[in-house]
């Protein structure tokens, strides 16, 4: 089975929301603002996948592959939307950030995953820049509207997760991580220690076990309901229990063998 981080969290946020989404696959309406991110990714990834590697972003360069994205020769009113216009504002103010810090790009929605246990972790850098002293700068962009009044990036589990990921599947540490909010042009920086990263084993192997010993599938109700596309669904909405109903999925997650501890199988974090 396949964990991204995607999955964990939703886990944690609800285990039912979990179930309708990746166990019995529950049709949802897509998210506009996750399309959004996509085309906004892709722009980026395209540009420095292709562009040379020199640290300079060209704008008319970087338009032309949110153009071709947004398909605009085929739909040439995309150009007039709200979401088109949004997202070329950020990346103009993108290039001009980024033409000024002179960084050079070495991956983009880089691909990973690594074994742990039965599972594989997934996921997708969405940067890693080189740095001056030879290593690597880990970057997640952020959509949010508003800018966080504190560091994030300090307590993200998510940059912790994605440094796990490096260290397993490339076989190094990057030097920080940072969280890049492309609204507003601020980056918070973060390191990671090893006990950070003992820390990240740690909660996977809590999360992993509690998602195989899953059997109640409870609902959890919190700040995850307002965007959660499975209201209909739902005892905790609806007031009307709702059975599961046996699929072979459950199935096999019983034959699974004993986890094996993370730590018995992966690089060695305290070396």
């Amino acid at each position: 089975m396949q964990l991204s981080f995607s999955k964990l969290r939703t886990y944690n946020e609800c285990a039912l929301k979990y179930r309708f989404a990746y166990v019995e696959r529950l049709p949802r309406p897509p998210l506009k603002s996750l399309q959004f991110q996509r085309k906004l990714h892709g722009a980026l990834a395209f540009y420095h996948r292709f562009a040379r590697r020199d640290g300079i972003v060209r704008v008319e360069e970087l338009l032309k592959a949110y153009e071709e994205i947004w398909e605009v020769d085929r739909n040439p009113d995309t150009k007039d939307t709200k979401a088109f216009k949004e997202g070329e504002e950020i990346l103009r103010a993108y290039c001009e950030r980024e033409n000024s810090k002179g960084r050079v790009v070495a991956y983009t929605e880089h691909k990973l995953s690594v074994p742990f246990g039965p599972y594989t972790l997934t996921g997708s850098i969405d940067r890693m820049d080189f740095t001056e002293s030879g290593g690597y700068s880990l970057v997640d962009y952020k959509l949010d509207r508003e800018l966080p009044s504190e560091n994030l990036a300090d307590s993200s589990r998510q940059l912790s997760f994605y440094h796990l990921l490096v260290w397993e599947g490339m076989g190094f540490a990057p030097d920080d991580g940072r969280l890049y909010y492309l609204r507003h042009g601020v980056e918070q920086v973060s390191r990671r220690t090893r006990q950070d990263l003992r820390e990240t084993v740690d909660w996977l192997d809590q999360t992993t076990s509690h998602i195989r010993e899953e059997r109640k599938w409870l609902p959890c109700e919190g700040d995850a309901c307002k965007s959660c596309p499975f209201w209909s669904y739902c005892p905790a909405k609806t007031g009307q229990p709702r059975e599961h109903k046996p699929i072979w999925r459950q199935t096999s997650i019983l034959e699974i063998p004993e986890v094996i501890p993370a730590t018995r199988q992966s690089r060695s974090i305290s070396s």
